[in-house]
């Protein structure tokens, strides 16, 4: 599947198993493809990436206005063999992956959204989606785990590119791929412990930063309401919020939920158990 603009780079996870990447200079969207690939039967651990993507209306984190979005775009083909309950987890595991990874290219503070968006110094910079399809027998047929993240001088100096460069003695890898290997390479070292949220979830709360902040759920009629964040009940990811009359809600659908762009703070809470 190389192509023109492109190629392909094979890596080794922790686990012993292998990670397929192919690489291109730009694409309109690392999800359709990787939709696409998934549906005409591409193998599990099969990644697709970009640093440039087309620029899209519905994007949140990026400036409007530019024909481009630069930053890391991954969508990582799966095929897990577990099935719907089993898979409420992913998020977490992304999100911890995700952040793991961009600290070590950053020295602003870092934190997590619900379920795997990264505020960096209280701004959403970018985050983790998760799709699949289930076949006839209600497992998976495939799972694609798509990161995307804004890359910039602001965040991500270009005095810290230069190290890293220096260091991978490599002018021809770019921050964005180097980024992108981390990411991958955290994200599987977890993904192998799925089944085992003691494993990630300490992680995930401590670095929870929406506590206190203000967030909108849709309800049952279409309409939004205002709420506050208490925090993530552990034993499901499940989010936890206050409404406007002290009730406790626990709120599991993400796409009912509306995050901040930017929250007052970063500072993650460790009273979210």
């Amino acid at each position: 599947m190389a192509n023109a603009n492109g190629g392909i780079t094979t890596m080794r996870m922790s686990d012993g198993n292998i990670v397929k990447m192919e690489y291109h200079d730009i694409l309109p969207s690392t999800v359709d493809l990787a939709r696409k690939y998934a549906q005409s039967g591409c193998p599990d651990r099969y990644v697709i990436y970009t640093e440039n993507q087309v620029s899209t209306p519905q994007s949140d984190i990026f400036p409007k206005g530019e024909d481009k979005e630069h930053g890391v775009f991954l969508s990582c083909i799966l095929r897990p063999s577990i099935f719907p309950s089993q898979a409420g987890f992913l998020g977490v595991v992304a999100g911890v992956g995700l952040i793991t990874a961009l600290e070590a290219h950053t020295t602003k503070e870092l934190g997590i959204g619900w379920v795997s968006d990264i505020y960096c110094d209280g701004k959403k910079i970018g985050g983790a989606t998760i799709e699949g399809k289930l076949d006839a027998f209600m497992s998976y047929e495939y799972i694609i785990v798509s990161f995307a993240v804004r890359l910039d001088e602001e965040n991500f100096a270009p005095r810290l590119g230069d190290m890293i460069r220096k260091v991978f003695e490599s002018e021809n890898v770019s921050v964005s791929m180097i980024i992108a290997k981390n990411i991958l390479s955290n994200f599987f070292n977890l993904y192998a412990n799925l089944k085992t949220p003691s494993k990630y979830m300490d992680t995930y709360l401590e670095k929870f930063a929406l506590r206190g902040e203000k967030i909108r759920y849709r309800t049952e009629d279409g309409k939004y309401k205002t709420c506050k964040v208490l925090g993530v009940q552990g034993r499901d990811a499940s989010l936890l919020v206050e409404d406007r009359h002290g009730g406790v809600l626990e709120l599991q659908n993400r796409a009912l939920v509306r995050l901040p762009k930017r929250i007052r703070k970063t500072a993650s809470k460790n009273d979210n158990k």
